[in-house]
């Protein structure tokens, strides 16, 4: 499929923020397909993922999909889906007799797809390509699932994070610098556990927080998958957020055990996080800054050590789905439960422009005719490296690729070509300021 990776790739530390390091991939910048390349707010291509299942399975009421751009290559997509049955409005059962959660590699490039062999995930099928792509992970029930992401009947699956206690995993993410994985578990008895664990450690976690400890009002229901949760590292690797389907949003301190802020306590006291993935980190901050979706239909900016809104946005017009910041923090586009998308400001928050998916992909239908509000039409959001293009993904099992601006500044349009033609591990040896080898590695540089 033409896909290939390195053996390793390359670690970096920031000048003007040197406390914070990050992974990339060793390669030169791949731009996204040009001759896909549409005019603004158009749709560019629909992808099935399993495309030989049936949609018409009366058991199935919704397929829970994700999606991810390749880092550094835009030529490539990584999808996933897992079929569920929602009982009761809170109790979501798999649909075990189809297949769940395999992963799809698609190369925009050619239009071939594969599935990736013995890649699964279990539950609520999520997985992160490592920053300096060399491996992808899964997450299972009690562990997390290495492969290389070119695959050889040789490299070995290895099971990392293993646990040992009969918890079982919810959600996980790993941390922009390669180092760790942070992963939410239930426990035996019933509380969540936050467990951070070195990438490329089997059993011992460098940190294990009782989250209840910190915050006694976040507990999980008592049943299997009635919990969705999303965990979310900040741009420095040091803080991490988790968001509930219960509503609450928390921001701990993963080294020091500490909490940082609850979100809808301290900041938002009035309202409360309206889908687990209603959140993002800003990434022009370290770690201070962060944009959340309400249940009050309003998108707020924040700062969470000095609790205060900087900004909101309320002419949403409905409830977010998802949302994500582009990866230069150049605006922000949000997934409405309404089926459109919005992109934004990421200063005051004011719409640029809007796409009625509605209008644009007449197949796609509101599940709220079938399930109501239990469950989103989005269920995951992908960008482009330079936000041009975004992976919609939804809850039909179809990944919607759509254009969104398609001229770039004249900063940015200099900066991709450079990193066309230079791998990250020559940007250091640029003769340029330290300044622009920062704005290069997209470091932040605000607290």
């Amino acid at each position: 499929m033409g896909m290939t990776a390195s053996s390793k790739g390359y670690r970096t530390q920031g000048y003007s923020c040197p406390d914070v390091t990050r992974s990339y991939p060793s390669q030169t910048y791949r731009r996204f397909p040009a001759f896909k390349v549409k005019k603004q707010g158009e749709l560019i291509e629909t992808l099935s993922i399993l495309p030989n299942c049936s949609l018409q399975n009366p058991a199935i009421d919704v397929w829970w999909s994700f999606c991810q751009f390749f880092p550094n290559n835009d030529n490539f997509l990584f999808c996933t889906s897992t079929p569920f049955q929602i009982m009761q409005g809170i109790h979501w059962k798999r649909v075990t007799a189809l297949p769940c959660g395999k992963i799809v590699q698609y190369n925009l490039q050619n239009g071939k797809s594969g599935v990736i062999p013995q890649a699964t995930c279990d539950g609520f099928p999520k997985f992160q390509i490592n920053p300096d792509g060399i491996k992808l992970t899964s997450l299972t029930t009690s562990s997390i699932a290495e492969h290389f992401i070119v695959y050889h009947p040789a490299n070995p699956v290895i099971q990392r994070a293993r646990d040992p206690s009969f918890t079982q995993y919810k959600d996980y993410a790993t941390s922009p610098n390669g180092s760790f994985f942070a992963i939410l578990a239930k426990n035996s008895v019933n509380t969540f556990t936050l467990s951070v664990f070195g990438s490329s450690t089997i059993l011992r976690a460098d940190s294990v927080i009782k989250v209840n400890d910190l915050y006694p009002d976040v507990t999980p229901r008592p049943l299997l998958f009635t919990d969705q949760a999303d965990v979310k590292w900040s741009p420095d690797s040091k803080h991490v957020a988790i968001g509930f389907s219960k509503g609450q949003l928390i921001v701990v301190d993963w080294r020091n055990s500490q909490g940082i802020c609850n979100v809808f306590e301290e900041i938002i006291p009035d309202c409360h996080l309206h889908g687990p993935s209603g959140f993002d980190f800003d990434p022009r901050s370290k770690h201070c800054v962060m944009t959340v979706a309400a249940s009050d239909m309003t998108l707020y900016r924040v700062n969470t050590e000095d609790k205060k809104i900087l900004a909101c946005c309320n002419d949403l017009g409905s409830f977010v789905d998802c949302f994500k910041y582009s990866y230069d923090s150049n605006y922000i586009v949000a997934a409405l439960f309404s089926r459109k998308i919005k992109v934004l400001d990421t200063e005051d928050l004011s719409a640029l422009f809007e796409i009625d998916l509605t209008v644009l992909c007449p197949d796609f239908e509101d599940i709220s005719q079938k399930l109501g509000s239990v469950a989103p039409n989005t269920t995951c959001l992908s960008l482009t490296s330079t936000g041009e293009q975004a992976a919609i993904a939804c809850w039909d099992r179809k990944i919607r690729v759509v254009q969104l601006l398609k001229v770039l500044d004249l900063q940015c349009l200099c900066k991709f070509a450079i990193l066309s033609v230079v791998t990250p591990s020559n940007v250091n040896k640029l003769p340029i300021p330290h300044l622009i080898k920062d704005y290069l590695y997209s470091f932040p540089y605000n607290p």
